[in-house]
């Protein structure tokens, strides 16, 4: 093998995906194709009396489907091109099927760049490359089916500028550089992941089971819909079956599948979870089915977050989460895809990580103290609002409901323990270095940021907290809000002016 088939690759020339990604990029057309008209045919197979006719049609529109499908395909792939502007300074990418479109991209804005592998592209042996810059409302570009190599290499042109990438040894033979394998800092095991799995993110799983299920009840309603099934039957049904002893029976089912289905996304998201150092970055890798290659940049971290509930306490596990900047108009759900979690960790990786990120390990100075205002609303909004509500409803417009009334007294009870805790937690810390924000009622957040990544800091105060001296505080970052209520409105105004100063004179950038 001679030194001309193994050079790096020119970027400067426009290139085109593995020929092999062609697979992936049909694939994943037919896929979405197959998504969106499934359930139409289906109801027209249920509505339909002439069956052989329908399934002539059926098979030759779907033959149709997928030569046009492999046709469209073909011409995305031939006219998909990448390459790099050096005097511009730019990562240009051209595609389109009928009208051609151009997306450059600069290079000193280019926040992030993911090496990802789905299992489809692990069959055909491609990788994808995604690319980030802060302010995007999405990825700003995606190559869908490059090799190995060329990911890498063109993962390391793009971040070169930050000296970011790992060193690199010379073969004597071939003269290729080869990249020295960082031994990673913190692996997860199988247990490991079992223990999160077990112990975190209830509230995802029981909105996929609700979100499963009315998937479920919808069907059924088209089934029952389709076939002409009465509803009075299905109510007879329905009546005869539930009783207290079956409702308990799929409450603890419903459980198990939540617990079961926490496990299995644990498994699948964090397996052979890796974190390793490269020079001045992390490289954090994880994935069974889609494998993903992250590397995080100290300087691009606007927000870090590491909490803790009770049983992940008795583990001695935390969940740290890192949030980079997002577009403005972003919801909480478009941000978590953002966010990099990193899971099932000690206090002593915990450090360590946050470390790395800051040159130091983030500790509380002064603390404020949220009022005791803040229990009184709380307890106006959830305790005595809906209290009000539940016996209006009984004593004035629905009897029936007066036989639930003592279920008023459990509903006090939690509710006020979930209040108690929420205040007791509610804590903002702070330093000339660092601004840490403790919350949650039964997972404990601490919330971490720099003054100098602050972008607008807004003070409220309400006419009637005027004599109390009470105000609340918005810290706003590139990565999302950071509120403090009820807290001593002269001190914060002490505060602002601080980091005002402290943002003023820095001369680090918030990216």
């Amino acid at each position: 093998m001679n030194k001309e088939t193994t050079a790096q690759h020119d970027f400067s020339i426009p290139q085109k995906q593995s020929a092999s990604g062609i697979i992936v990029l049909f694939i994943n057309s037919l896929q979405k194709t197959v998504r969106a008209i499934f359930i139409p045919i289906l109801l027209i197979i249920f509505k339909s009396k002439d069956s052989g006719n329908l399934a002539t049609i059926i098979i030759t529109g779907s033959i149709l489907l997928v030569v046009i499908l492999a046709i469209l395909t073909y011409i995305r792939y031939q006219r998909f091109s990448f390459f790099l502007d050096e005097e511009k300074q730019e990562f240009v990418i051209n595609e389109g099927i009928f009208n051609k479109s151009t997306l450059s991209i600069q290079l000193n804005k280019i926040q992030q760049v993911n090496i990802n592998q789905s299992l489809l592209q692990q069959l055909v042996g491609v990788y994808s490359v995604e690319i980030d810059t802060a302010g995007s409302e999405k990825k700003e570009a995606s190559i869908k089916a490059v090799d190995h190599t060329t990911a890498i290499e063109l993962k390391e042109r793009l971040l070169s500028k930050e000296g970011l990438y790992e060193e690199t040894l010379s073969d004597t033979e071939t003269g290729v550089k080869i990249p020295v394998t960082a031994t990673p800092f913190l692996s997860l095991s199988i247990p490991t992941l079992l223990k999160v799995g077990i112990t975190t993110n209830y509230g995802a799983s029981f909105v996929l089971l609700g979100g499963f299920i009315l998937g479920l009840i919808q069907l059924f309603k088209d089934y029952t819909s389709a076939f002409e099934i009465e509803d009075s039957q299905i109510d007879q049904v329905l009546n005869r079956g539930f009783t207290f002893f079956s409702i308990c029976v799929l409450i603890v089912l419903a459980l198990l599948i939540v617990l079961a289905t926490n496990i299995i996304r644990t498994l699948v998201k964090y397996f052979n979870f890796r974190i390793s150092k490269q020079k001045n970055a992390l490289a954090i890798s994880s994935g069974l089915f889609t494998r993903k290659n992250v590397l995080l940049k100290p300087n691009k971290v606007q927000l870090s977050a590491y909490s803790q509930n009770y049983f992940q306490k008795k583990f001695d596990l935390l969940n740290i989460k890192i949030k980079q900047a997002t577009y403005e108009t972003a919801n909480e759900e478009e941000n978590k895809k953002t966010d990099i979690e990193i899971p099932g960790c000690d206090v002593t990786e915990r450090d360590e990580i946050l470390k790395m990120i800051y040159q130091q390990i983030p500790s509380a100075g002064i603390t404020l103290l949220p009022n005791y205002r803040f229990v009184f609303l709380q307890i106006m909004r959830w305790i005595v609002l809906p209290a009000l509500i539940f016996l209006s409803i009984g004593l004035f417009f629905h009897p029936p409901f007066r036989q639930y009334f003592t279920l008023i007294i459990p509903y006090v009870i939690v509710a006020s323990t979930m209040i108690y805790f929420e205040f007791k937690r509610h804590r903002l810390y702070l330093n000339e270095d660092f601004i840490i924000k403790r919350s949650g009622i039964w997972d404990v957040t601490h919330e971490i940021i720099e003054p100098h990544k602050i972008q607008a800091i807004t003070a409220k105060q309400y006419f009637w907290h005027k004599k109390a001296d009470i105000g609340h505080l918005i810290l706003h970052t590139a990565a999302g809000l950071i509120h403090f209520k009820y807290g001593n409105y002269t001190t914060i105004n002490q505060m602002i002016n601080f980091w005002t100063y402290k943002v003023e004179s820095t001369k680090k950038g918030w990216n």
